[in-house]
């Protein structure tokens, strides 16, 4: 059987200028985090600088406070740029009105479109399904991710990419939702990451089948279950 390398991308989730440790889309909850095998603290420089020593070179940022309309963690995006990273960025709903960069793609997640009139607006853009288990949260409540999906290919949207992110496995390193990702690839064949649960290296050999283009981690990147940017299968 081939051999098959997985894309590790780390995620960084910021909160009045801290890396927290994001649990179950539980937003009141974050704290910075304390006990990371990556830094003795919790700022996000620390942090990026220690990913690059390790070989990374693509991370997801969400920017949390400008998510909920409190605030900008910017500075974080264009620090990761300007060490060289391709950036991921989820500012929320503000993403629609930037143009995505040369190494910069801004994520617009499902939370924050209106289903299913706004479904076009993922046309050509990164975008992220919001899930609650097999459910896609949207402003206007949540659906069946079947029924998402199907509609994301009926009506002939292409996102640049797809992204499955379990809201109440992050943080929980409970495992990856694979029943959602057989949903998902039941209907869609496009670039596909997944983030929200991973327990570890030895969970990647049963997540070949889907083939993903990346795994998006940040709790077993954090007390160090995983180090390298790609893992071979």
């Amino acid at each position: 059987m081939a051999r098959r390398v997985i894309n590790i991308i780390p995620v960084l989730d910021i909160m009045g200028g801290f890396v927290v440790h994001a649990i179950r889309g539980e937003r009141d909850n974050y704290k910075p985090f304390t006990d990371s095998t990556l830094c003795s603290n919790a700022k996000p420089t620390c942090v990026i600088d220690r990913l690059y020593y390790l070989g990374f070179r693509t991370i997801y940022i969400a920017d949390l406070d400008s998510i909920m309309g409190i605030g900008s963690n910017r500075w974080v995006i264009d620090y990761a740029l300007y060490r060289g990273f391709r950036v991921y960025a989820d500012v929320g709903r503000d993403g629609l009105s930037l143009m995505d960069g040369e190494n910069l793609h801004y994520v617009i997640g499902t939370e924050y479109l209106m289903y299913p009139q706004e479904l076009r607006l993922i046309n050509n853009r990164v975008s992220s399904l919001d899930l609650e288990y097999e459910r896609v949260k949207f402003m206007n409540g949540t659906y069946e991710l079947s029924e998402v999906v199907k509609s994301i290919v009926r009506t002939g949207v292409t996102p640049r990419a797809l992204l499955v992110i379990n809201l109440k496995y992050v943080g929980t390193m409970q495992g990856i939702n694979r029943k959602a990702l057989d949903l998902v690839r039941a209907s869609y064949n496009g670039p596909l990451l997944v983030g929200g649960g991973l327990r570890g290296v030895d969970e990647i050999q049963e997540l070949i089948k889907y083939n993903l283009d990346g795994l998006l981690i940040a709790t077993a990147l954090h007390r160090g279950f995983i180090r390298a940017p790609s893992i071979t299968v």
